[in-house]
């Protein structure tokens, strides 16, 4: 955790800004730090960063709030990564290799650079859900329930896997059981009554789960398939065929893993979820970890081989090449395994590079998104200050603006409309560089301030 904090904190030097639900969660935690909550509007409420987002306002306000919590998110995601490398190691029967190879493989799964670039929680998502995992593999009940209960506070889909342990864990020690009925009960209220108290529907989230991005996997012809198919395409491809290699309790991840996408499939199916390919995430990082173990072990068994057979006296296998009268030669014996390995690496190579051109492409889309967001208290300013701007009336900006404006002018994020209407202040911009400014200028609207990104009209 402190080699994770510090990288963290090194790559705060780069444009850094929250995305679309840590913005929401950084203006609940600044709401529930002056007494009130407002969750009405925004995306589903998640207990852990909000609560966490309550003490981040409370220690460095306004200000410093936003790159705060994106050091304790990124510190996650990084820790996410060593703590799946250390599985690897340890179930690979402490192979440095098969730990270097499950590190890589976690941070260039699809779409979690990008996560943790803009303060999402599935890297501390996948950090606890893999101590969990590890804590359970040693035999440590407790500890891996209380990681697991970290778990459930950010992802429901764990629910299902975390309360069949805490099952199978309560009947071996029953000194256990009233910790876990405390347990599950604090996890529920955690989730449901902020949510009831902030907008009178403790439903609210599970509903806002069920609107789909465009492109989701909801919005298939049969979306369990879709979202199947999106999730088992986030890790490395050599690591989702090397799991099907790996050995013995090496295989536990991988299981845990596919049980999570499924889950997640199913829920799109029946409970109608949008299905996203980051619910899946904690479950394709898992698979990595098995596939490093798999991967490693076939290279090993490869080079093993190759001395074996470098061992053997010449013609003493008795084995002949094909079309060939004469035994095996040791060139040939160490040619073919040396083969196998070489391509084992240069398909691993090939898919890191690849993945590692994507990765880029989101570390940049997050850069940009951090201009975006650095732009607007400049315009704000420029505009008179948030008094003037919402001296115009009730505010609007265009789609997944919303949160991000709503923190600027320190007020309440249903206060803000997406799209527009009324006759407020009309906050415009791209949402990304490329697009077209949104939302439309309301007629004979007065021009107050612009800034590199954003015009604010009135």
């Amino acid at each position: 955790m402190a080699a994770s904090t510090v990288v963290a904190a090194l790559t705060l030097l780069v444009p850094s800004a929250p995305g679309y639900d840590p913005w929401a969660w950084l203006i609940w935690g600044r709401e529930l730090a002056h007494g009130g909550l407002d969750t009405v509007d925004g995306p589903a409420f998640k207990p852990l960063p909000v609560f966490v987002n309550t003490g981040v306002w409370g220690l460095a306000g306004d200000g410093a709030a936003p790159g705060l919590w994106l050091l304790i998110a990124r510190a996650g995601a990084l820790a996410g990564a060593g703590l799946a490398a250390r599985l690897a190691f340890r179930l690979a029967g402490r192979s440095w290799p098969a730990g270097v190879v499950a590190g890589v493989g976690v941070l260039l799964t699809a779409g979690y650079a990008w996560h943790g670039a803009v303060g999402n929680a599935e890297g501390a998502a996948l950090a606890f859900g893999v101590l969990a995992v590890g804590l359970a593999l040693d035999d440590r009940p407790r500890p891996a329930l209380a990681a697991g209960a970290a778990l459930a506070l950010l992802r429901p889909e764990s629910w299902l896997l975390l309360g069949a342990y805490a099952a199978w864990a309560g009947r071996r020690d029953r000194a256990l059981r009233p910790w876990l009925a405390a347990g599950a009960a604090a996890v529920l209220a955690l989730w449901f009554v902020p949510e009831w108290l902030g907008s009178g529907d403790p439903w609210r989230s599970g509903e806002r789960a069920r609107v789909p991005n465009a492109g989701a996997p909801a919005t298939a012809p049969v979306p369990a398939l879709a979202a199947l198919r999106a999730g088992l395409g986030l890790p490395l491809l050599p690591l989702l065929l090397g799991a099907l290699a790996a050995p013995g309790r090496a295989r536990i991840p991988a299981l845990l893993g596919l049980a999570w996408i499924a889950e997640v499939a199913l829920m799109a199916q029946g409970l109608g979820t949008s299905g996203e390919p980051r619910y899946s995430l904690p479950g394709a990082a898992l698979i990595a970890v098995s596939g490093a173990v798999g991967g490693v072990g076939l290279a090993r068994r490869g080079r093993a081989g190759a001395r074996s057979r470098l061992a053997e006296p010449d013609g003493a296998t008795g084995h002949r090449l094909r079309g060939g009268s004469g035994p095996v030669r040791r060139g040939a014996a160490r040619r073919r395994p040396g083969i196998g390995v070489a391509a084992l690496v240069a398909v691993f190579g090939v898919a890191v590079g690849i993945r590692a051109g994507e990765t880029l492409g989101e570390l940049r889309r997050a850069a940009d998104q951090a201009e975006l967001s650095a732009a607007l208290p400049v315009a704000v300013a420029a505009a008179g200050g948030r008094e003037r701007v919402l001296a115009c009336g009730r505010p609007a900006t265009g789609r997944y603006r919303g949160p991000v404006v709503a923190w600027a002018l320190r007020v309440s994020r249903r206060v803000v409309q997406t799209p527009a209407g009324g006759d407020g202040a009309v906050l415009r911009s791209r949402v990304r560089r490329g697009a077209r400014v949104e939302p439309a200028a309301p007629p004979g609207a007065q021009l107050l301030a612009t800034s590199v990104r954003w015009r604010i009209e009135c």
